[in-house]
């Protein structure tokens, strides 16, 4: 089928709030990655989605945020110590890789974590410093992103095929470092919500309020970045160096394989 027959915006099986561990915010009664990979390989399985579609497609893998963020909630203590908790964190993103390409991707994107404690969901936990970022959580991202590099680093030797990798931690300390390079006049509040920079109270809640000038927010609310800031992104990762994404931009790597269409797992 020619791919103007499928949505050009792809599939998305995406859960607000899951993680990459399957434990993670079950509470709230989130679809886990895993559960998201079952309905994949079901469709997949029921031939509802050509096989050459999905060979020819990108595949969006951004996760793990919500996974660092619950780690460091007050109500729920951590079994594990930091190190094995990133390493059961990437255990399953192996998984997670390893099963999507045997059912026939070939062109994946893995995104790493931008800084969390620089975000408001990590500076306004109990403990965390108000005025700077909550390094022990970004000590954390730093480390899940290191191994996540490495991950995606090793799989062409038993998947050669085009994988990127996207710094996103790289593209949001830039923005932070150098506001006024783009466009940005406040990096620590949310444009979104009320209390202290805007977190103690979010965005929809009764008594919330909004800026007046939302695309000079990095913050759209205390955990999402601003459309703004989303857009620079978006540019960064599409044609953007080695430094931003890596070995190939998304632009150059499309000339591999002509997409179709996009399916992405995201938190």
């Amino acid at each position: 089928m020619a791919s103007s027959d499928y949505p050009s915006n792809g599939l998305n099986f995406a859960s607000a709030g899951s993680g990459v561990l399957q434990a993670t915010n079950q509470d709230l009664g989130v679809t886990s990655l895993q559960e998201h990979l079952q309905q994949f390989q079901t469709l997949v399985e029921q031939n509802h989605i050509d096989k050459n579609l999905i060979q020819n497609s990108i595949f969006f893998f951004e996760s793990s945020s919500n996974d660092i963020f619950d780690y460091f909630l007050p109500f729920s203590p951590p079994i594990l110590d930091p190190d094995a908790y990133v390493q059961a964190m990437l255990t399953q993103v192996t998984k997670f890789l390893d099963q999507i390409y045997k059912l026939g991707a070939r062109r994946i994107s893995v995104f790493n974590l931008a800084p969390l404690g620089c975000g408001l969901g990590g500076v306004l936990l109990s403990g965390a410093p108000i005025d700077r970022c909550y390094g022990k959580m970004n000590a954390m991202v730093k480390k899940y992103n290191k191994g996540l590099e490495s991950l995606v680093n090793q799989m062409p030797v038993n998947y050669p095929d085009v994988t990127v990798y996207g710094a996103l931690y790289d593209i949001v300390h830039q923005f932070r470092a150098t506001p006024t390079r783009y466009r940005f006049s406040d990096v620590s509040s949310a444009c979104c919500g009320e209390g202290t920079l805007g977190g103690l109270l979010q965005c929809g809640k009764e008594g919330y309020t909004i800026c007046s000038r939302p695309n000079e927010f990095l913050l759209w609310d205390f955990f999402h970045p601003s459309e703004h800031a989303y857009k620079i992104i978006s540019k960064a990762l599409w044609a953007g160096t080695k430094y931003r994404i890596r070995p190939l931009n998304l632009k150059t790597s499309q000339h591999h394989h002509p997409p179709s269409c996009l399916i992405k797992a995201r938190s």
